[in-house]
């Protein structure tokens, strides 16, 4: 009886989760995102929702041109009497950041998310929601869609792989363009108008080492629990790096005890910070458990205090063989030679990290930096992943030739991927005047005009079409990139709202 009452209360809890789903305002920007949701659509793999956006522009008979990465840009025309109005381009990314807690064991490549609301939230379940940038799809998808909307023609892009690099914003082709005026939709706080944006490029570093077979004591060592986030919008947080942390933890062992490293694997995105890491070490020799243990213990209690502002969740957990006798306990690994071990994590600590440099024209905000996203260990040796970003194009190269002389010094070879350039502010313009101006008008408050870290397509988009004058904004979101991320559903309906009037005040 209890059990039925259980199953009961759980069917009542899904059913009420469900219809307040679909009683979210705006309606039609928040039919779109279950929509949206509803079709995976991580990095690489956004065939699918290129298809839905195609089939909704072709079942509305709106122009569309496509092209083979799956870019797309869908006209909506002007209404009648607004024809000669000058037409203006909306942008927003199809591809979201695929993240989850271990407990889920969702498939992301192929199974839909699941949303629920949390008071004035929406979130998943225990998955990253795709906010970023799903909004933006929805919004334009819901105006593109709203007959009483007067405004100016308007050209929605749709660009791919944006969170592994801007590549689909690199490969379009914006030539037939007919916009000047531009509103990228990927910002993620209500009342913050950005106006440009920092540069960046993925440094991957390859670093050769050899392995041997060899016999020893294996200790395994996880490191998780950190609160990640975007490498870009949280990395002047001062939130710890389990790639870093985990290097830190095998160079303070490296001090008293020789070992071999088995692999190394952290962080699973070049722009999230990582929130978890694991690496397996060889102790080949004779080895005092309770020794190790003393050095890790001394190094947990200090990285509970370093970051306990920030990460107060941290956990480094170990895990011995079952048999603490020496010889016993042994198993065969293919190891990395000591040598090369060393040399390893030496490059790790070498490697800079966090913010390297902050704006002097706007107080707090990082100006240049490098994030240590990934770590992976091969057959030959190890691979890093840093993203390196800066409002300032000069200082960006700086730590790109920064990392290829340490790189060098450990040979190491180091190849770019995906730079792409800054969106620079303009001093003067009337776009960003009228869109203060209509901010006033609709909320009675004033817009913060900004520069953000975070990479935005907006530099590429701006080289692609001269004098394009561009603004971004969004409602709020918070955790982007992890399975905390949330979408404020009272914001978007007003950051919607704005976003109306600012296109209906264009067309006078």
């Amino acid at each position: 009886m209890a059990k039925n009452t259980q199953d009961a209360s759980a069917a009542l809890h899904d059913t009420q989760t469900a219809f307040t789903l679909y009683t979210l305002e705006p309606a039609d920007v928040f039919h779109y995102f279950r929509e949206i949701a509803a079709i995976p659509h991580g990095s690489f793999h956004t065939e699918k929702l290129s298809d839905y956006l195609e089939a909704f522009a072709k079942d509305r008979g709106l122009p569309c041109v496509r092209d083979e990465m799956g870019n797309l840009i869908i006209t909506r025309p002007a209404p009648e009497g607004l024809e000669a109005c000058a037409p203006i381009a909306l942008q927003g990314h199809i591809d979201m950041v695929c993240e989850k807690e271990a407990s889920n064991d969702i498939d992301m490549t192929t199974q839909a998310i699941e949303l629920h609301v949390d008071g004035d939230w929406l979130l998943a379940d225990r998955t990253t929601l795709g906010g970023d940038d799903g909004i933006a799809v929805a919004m334009m998808l819901a105006l593109l869609d709203d007959q009483t909307l007067r405004c100016p023609p308007l050209e929605c892009i749709f660009t791919v792989d944006e969170e592994v690099g801007l590549l689909g914003a690199e490969a379009i082709d914006l030539s037939s363009l007919q916009s000047r005026r531009m509103i990228n939709l990927d910002s993620e706080e209500e009342g913050i108008l950005t106006a440009g944006c920092a540069g960046g490029a993925e440094e991957i570093c390859s670093l050769p080492g050899r392995r041997r077979e060899k016999s020893g004591r294996v200790l395994e060592i996880a490191v998780s629990g950190l609160r990640g986030g975007h490498s870009g919008e949280s990395i002047g947080r001062g939130r710890a790096n389990a790639d870093l942390l985990l290097a830190r933890l095998l160079f303070v062992l490296s001090k008293d005890f020789k070992y071999n490293l088995v692999s190394f694997n952290g962080g699973s995105r070049d722009n999230a910070i990582p929130r978890d890491a694991r690496a397996e070490i060889l102790f080949t020799g004779k080895v005092k458990r309770k020794k190790v243990n003393a050095v890790i213990d001394g190094f947990k209690e200090d990285i509970r205090k370093e970051y306990s502002a920030t990460d107060p969740d941290i956990r480094i957990r170990t895990v011995w063989p079952e048999k603490e006798d020496t010889v016993k306990g042994e198993e065969l690994r293919i190891a990395f030679t000591g040598k090369d071990t060393l040399r390893m994590i030496q490059f790790l600590m070498a490697l800079p990290n966090g913010v390297i440099e902050y704006s002097p024209d706007y107080p707090g905000l990082p100006q240049t930096s490098l994030s240590l996203g990934i770590v992976k260990t091969l057959a030959d040796g190890m691979r890093t992943h840093s993203l390196v970003r800066s409002n300032i194009n000069s200082q960006k190269q700086y730590i790109m030739d920064r990392i290829e002389c340490i790189a060098a010094r450990f040979g190491a070879s180091v190849e770019t991927n995906g730079a792409y350039p800054g969106w620079e502010y303009l001093r003067q313009s009337a776009f960003r005047d009228l869109a203060t101006d209509i901010y006033r008008q609709v909320t009675g408050r004033e817009i913060a005009v900004s520069v953000t870290h975070g990479g935005l397509e907006c530099g590429l988009l701006t080289a692609k079409v001269p004098g394009l004058d561009c603004i971004s904004i969004g409602p709020d979101m918070r955790e982007i990139h992890t399975p905390a991320e949330r979408l404020c559903i009272s914001s978007t309906a007003r950051l919607y709202k704005y976003l109306r009037a600012l296109l209906e005040a264009c067309a006078k």
